[in-house]
Order: C-alpha cells, then sequence, then structure tokens
C-alpha cells in the first residue's frame, strides 16, 4: 500500500517538526473522512442498484471465509521443523527433577491433536499485505470499528486500534505472526460487542490502552501456556482442537484484561500488572478464562432483553459507575449496542 504519511525536513527545528507531524496526521485523518463519506454518498445514491464487484479486498471477511483459509493452509516443514529441533527446560513441579524436551513435544498433549503442528506454524508464519486473507481480516477489524471505509496498508490510522506503527506488520511480525490476527478476528468475530466496547475504552482519555499491542501480547501468553502444557486438558477435551482451545483462551484472557481495566478504572501504568494477572490465569486456571467470558456473555444477553434490562447493572461500554447511575448506565448501554450494529 502507499504510504499514507509524509516526510520532514531534517533540518526544521523540534517545535517545527512537532507542528508539521501534527499537519500531516490531521491532514491524511482528513483525507480518510472525506474518501469515507464519498464511498457512502455513493453507496445511497446507488441503493437498489446491482453494483459492480469493487474488489475482493473491500469486502469485509467472515469468520467462515477465513476458517475455510486455514483448512486449506499448508504446513511449512521449515517452520515445524525449528520447534522440533529446539530443546526446553520444563520448570520442576513438586520437588521433581527438571527435564528437557523439544518445543514440540508438549506435555499432556494428545499427540493424536495434529492441528498442533498448525498453530505452530502460523505463530512462525508472518502477516503479509499480500495475503489477500491477511490483509481482510485486519481489515474488517479495523473498518467495523472505526466504521472508516477506507483502509491503506499504511498510515497513522492503524494507531487508532492500538498499533505503534503506521506499519501493522512490525508489531505483528516481532513475535507471533499472523496468529496475532487470527486470535484478534476470532474475538472480533464471536464476540463484537465486547470488543467494540474495549474498543471505545482504549480511546478514553485516561484510561486508554494500545489494544491491538495487548491483543499481541495475550497471544504470546497463551501460546507460551500452550507450549508450557498448561492448555493440554483444554485441548484434549470438547472439541479436541488446539487452535480452538487457543482461541478460547485467548478470547477469555481478552475479556478478562477489558473487564478488569474498566472496573478498577485502569490507567497505562498497570500494563504490565494487568498482563501478569492474565499470565498467572492461563498459568494456573485457564478454564477459568474461558467460563468468566461465558458467564459474561450471558449476563450481557439477559442485558439487552428488554424485558430484564431494568434489573441488571452490568455496563460492557463504559467505567463502571457512580452508584445509583445503573438506569443511565443500561440507557448508555443499549444506545451504544445500536450503534456498533
Amino acid at each position: 500500500g502507499d504510504r499514507a504519511e509524509g516526510g520532514g525536513d531534517d533540518g526544521a527545528s523540534g517545535a517545527g517538526s512537532s507542528v508539521q507531524v501534527h499537519e500531516e496526521t490531521a491532514g491524511e485523518w482528513e483525507a480518510i473522512e472525506a474518501q469515507t463519506e464519498e464511498i457512502r454518498a455513493r453507496e445511497l445514491a446507488s441503493r437498489g442498484q446491482v453494483r459492480a464487484n469493487e474488489g475482493l479486498l473491500a469486502n469485509p471477511i467472515s469468520y467462515q471465509e477465513a476458517h475455510q483459509w486455514l483448512l486449506r493452509f499448508e504446513l511449512d516443514p521449515g517452520k515445524v521443523r525449528q520447534f522440533e529441533e529446539t530443546e526446553v527446560e520444563d520448570s520442576p513441579q513438586c520437588g521433581c527433577w527438571s527435564r528437557r524436551r523439544t518445543a514440540s513435544n508438549i506435555p499432556g498433549l494428545d499427540p493424536a491433536l495434529r492441528d498442533k503442528d498448525l498453530v505452530l506454524c502460523l505463530k512462525l508464519t508472518d502477516f503479509d499485505f499480500n495475503d489477500l486473507t491477511h490483509f481482510r481480516m485486519l481489515r474488517t477489524v479495523y473498518s467495523k470499528l472505526t466504521r472508516a471505509k477506507v483502509c491503506p496498508s499504511i498510515g497513522r490510522h492503524w494507531e487508532t486500534i492500538g498499533f505503534q506503527n503506521t506499519d501493522p506488520r512490525t508489531d505483528l511480525n516481532r513475535s507471533g505472526g499472523v496468529l496475532n490476527v487470527l486470535h484478534l478476528f476470532f474475538f472480533f468475530a464471536h464476540y463484537f460487542d465486547i470488543m467494540k466496547a474495549a474498543h471505545l475504552l482504549a480511546q478514553d482519555a485516561e484510561q486508554n490502552f494500545p489494544m491491538a499491542c495487548v491483543s499481541i501480547n495475550l497471544t504470546n501468553i497463551v501460546l507460551q501456556g500452550l507450549l508450557d502444557g498448561r492448555l493440554s486438558r483444554l485441548c484434549n477435551s470438547g472439541e479436541k482442537s488446539v487452535f480452538d482451545a487457543t482461541c478460547k483462551v485467548y478470547s477469555g484472557a481478552f475479556y478478562h484484561f477489558y473487564t478488569r481495566w474498566r472496573s478498577f478504572k485502569r490507567t497505562i501504568r498497570d500494563t504490565e500488572l494487568a498482563l501478569t494477572e492474565v499470565r498467572r490465569l492461563v498459568d494456573k486456571q485457564p478454564n477459568k478464562l474461558v467460563q468468566s467470558l461465558e458467564a459474561g456473555v450471558k449476563e450481557m444477553k439477559a442485558k439487552n432483553d428488554a424485558s430484564r434490562l431494568e434489573y441488571t447493572d452490568l455496563d460492557f461500554t463504559s467505567r463502571a459507575p457512580p452508584d445509583g447511575a445503573g438506569a443511565a448506565s443500561a440507557s448508555k448501554t443499549a444506545a451504544a449496542t445500536a450503534d456498533a450494529r
């Protein structure tokens, strides 16, 4: 994609450079907003008409499409071999001696679960804008959360959903690769209302946090838990899928991070504390993360039921309200949910 940010004058003073960057950023956002409004106007004018194909990239991708791509994903023997040739040492437990093993020999995992190699391979596969499925997954998340219809591959707009750079590949491919995007897209596709609420909280003046970078950290925590054998029981039960198990634990971790951040009014200074809490649960009680998410979703559905709305005090779209603000909070939540849809 074309670069959306302009270059600065190396000889400019610090203040001048700051003004220039601000003007460039403002100009970039104005361009994106103008293009978005133009597209919306064209859609309104052509409503009811058969439109020509605008290209696959511009169409949001469904989870079913992404899952079909995953089923066709070809394993790279070289990537799998990296885990088979890497030795790790298990931490001693209950006073036992530590032992060495290959990274691919995950403790307690049923050897029949062949999609273990899929997950390991995805971790080592770089996110690539030239792969349409890669780009469409990330573009769909960005476009639905921000309601923007223009999404260049490179630009400051990515910072809106929590990337640290104008090129998301820098963050994604540092660790976790395309698995980072698959986990993020899984949560987006299955728990959109919660992700939308987390995105709004991430923009808060006091409680802001870089959501995409937090998500990458959560994927890394979950993958380390898998490699250490902490998720083997979950993988071996239920649907008997390593990929599905990592997605569920990641989703529970995302939900835990968000709800604690909101309820405890955390700020960016609490990031490491919040991640440490998640890491401890992945290591000791990964199933608790999954169960807490399931319980939270049930409460949310009950809250959105008009007949029970007045009896529920759960708020997914803002920080915890003061005592006595339950009715106002419920009203705001219903409005935000309708807007997100």
